[in-house]
């Protein structure tokens, strides 16, 4: 339990500070990694989420503390009676203290369940990271087909002019030029649609990031493939320091021993310590009345005959087997889900780098060959065409795989856990 109070205190699920605080209405240039800091620092449902630490930490202040003492007192005479002017007051102090280790093992409860709920909160910033992660990368996908596409526009622009020319002098059909346009039109509709889905990419970005809506977004880095595919595994135990749900389970198995002891604890109830005075009139014959003061002390001590809290041991007995479970459950699902996930990881890279390689070089060239002929004569405009359309088809196909690799990158990175300022591998809680 030491080393996962590390983790969650010292480990770093504190906020990012940084110099990133922003200001509404500026540009802001963010890559993968920075845009997951600015999310921890700025986003709004996160910091809210934060609170239920506050909480914990307050239920822990004030926990383990003797009940409040009581103060009693009481009068009474015989004036229902001989009314011969008797009568008793009593002052009286009464304090509850436990047998048991009660108040400890009490305090001891919430400061793992503050532990509980930093690491509730590591999970939150680990889907957080997660969702900014893929938002980004949908994003830069995005303004990697605009870019493509507009400077396929902008070729295209360059084929319509010169179509236009030889159309004027009677060198080439006006169809042809008219067909050349309607590709450009076809172009400008998809430039359109992409703009409009950029714009949504980014006020996604942006929410998940907790930046003001008019702020402009510039990325860096492009998706580009890497030359190598994906390195080594990595190891299980260094991924299991890096998830919190695995932090999370640990940290029930430490809330539920010490559940399991507060309410073992609570087999005896507390015991009533009392000391009281006491101011007594009474008739004394032959003396007549006279005044005595007594001073005592009484013990109150329940029996714990009928009920000794079993329902409350026996559940948080089922609660820590519970979370021994988990905790299997959670180690297991971690490795098969690393093991899908790099696996797909690798096979995406595969792909992108065939889309990406020989086959769309021989797409570019063969469009060039094609102009060239047909600037020259030796070719029909149809062919032009449709060797621009194949090289249109294969270059969104490359980067929409390449986009896809990204996208299994950022299910690893998920994974593994592998975020800034999320938890330090200082302390060994995988094992």
């Amino acid at each position: 339990m030491r080393d996962i109070h590390r983790l969650l205190q010292i480990g770093g699920f504190a906020l990012v500070a940084s110099t990133l605080t922003l200001t509404a209405g500026e540009d802001v240039r963010i890559s993968r990694t920075s845009g997951i800091e600015l999310a921890f620092q700025n986003n709004r449902e996160l910091a809210i989420a934060e609170l239920a630490v506050a909480r914990a930490k307050a239920d822990a202040r004030w926990s383990g503390q003797l009940d409040n003492p009581e103060l009693e007192l009481s009068i009474s005479d015989d004036g229902v009676g001989l009314d011969e002017n008797e009568g008793v007051f009593e002052v009286a102090f009464a304090q509850r203290f436990p047998i048991t280790s009660r108040l400890k093992d009490e305090k001891r409860l919430r400061a793992q369940q503050i532990l509980l709920a930093e690491a509730e909160i590591a999970e939150r910033r680990r889907e957080l990271a997660g969702q900014v992660d893929l938002a980004v990368i949908e994003l830069l996908a995005t303004r990697s087909l605009l870019e493509r596409q507009r400077e396929l526009l902008a070729l295209n622009a360059k084929i319509v002019a010169f179509l236009d020319e030889q159309a004027a002098q009677g060198v080439v059909s006006k169809l042809d030029a008219t067909q050349a346009k309607l590709t450009g039109r076809s172009l400008k509709q998809r430039i359109t649609a992409l703009e409009a889905q950029e714009v949504v990419q980014a006020a996604e970005v942006k929410q998940l990031i907790g930046l003001a809506p008019e702020t402009h977004i510039d990325l860096d880095n492009g998706l580009r493939l890497p030359a190598d595919g994906p390195g080594i595994r990595t190891a299980y135990e260094g991924i299991f320091r890096q998830r919190p749900d695995l932090v999370l389970a640990l940290a029930k198995i430490g809330e539920a021993d010490a559940a399991l002891a507060f309410e073992q604890a609570k087999r005896w109830e507390d015991v009533s310590l009392r000391v009281f005075a006491e101011r007594e009139r009474a008739v004394d014959e032959p003396t007549g009345l006279e005044r005595n003061s007594f001073l005592g002390i009484g013990v109150s001590i329940p029996l714990p005959l009928r009920q000794r809290n079993q329902a409350g041991i026996e559940k948080a007995e089922i609660d820590r087997v519970d979370a021994e479970k988990t905790v299997d459950a959670t180690r297991f699902h971690i490795r098969s889900e690393y093991e899908e996930a790099f696996r797909h990881r690798l096979a995406n890279w595969k792909l992108a780098r065939e889309a990406s390689g020989e086959v769309l070089t021989l797409a570019d060239e063969n469009f060039e060959e094609y102009e060239k002929a047909y600037r020259e004569g030796q070719a029909s405009f149809l062919q032009v065409q449709r060797a621009q359309e194949q090289q249109l088809e294969l270059q969104t196909a490359a980067l929409e795989a390449v986009a896809e690799y990204y996208r299994s990158d950022a299910r690893v990175r998920f994974v593994t856990g592998d975020y800034p300022g999320l938890i330090r591998t200082g302390a060994n809680v995988g094992k």
